[in-house]
């Protein structure tokens, strides 16, 4: 059984500007090639698209405090 986690830092703003970037410019081919090599992939795909939904929540909290970029 899981459960969701909360997660809070503090970040200083020119920071928390170029994480919300990061979040945006992330692909998944980026996300992929950083997964475990030796899995099958289906199991790569899956954990990339962890990798991305985990991502997104950032990328929408700081969205959620003026962080949000075009």
């Amino acid at each position: 059984m899981s459960h969701d986690i909360t997660i809070t830092a503090s970040l200083q703003p020119e920071i928390a500007r170029q994480l919300a970037q990061f979040c945006k410019r992330s692909t998944f081919e980026q996300f992929y090639q950083l997964t475990e090599a030796h899995l099958s992939h289906d199991e790569r795909k899956e954990r990339a698209y962890q990798m991305i939904a985990g991502i997104d929540a950032v990328a929408r909290s700081l969205a959620d405090v003026g962080f949000s970029p075009r």
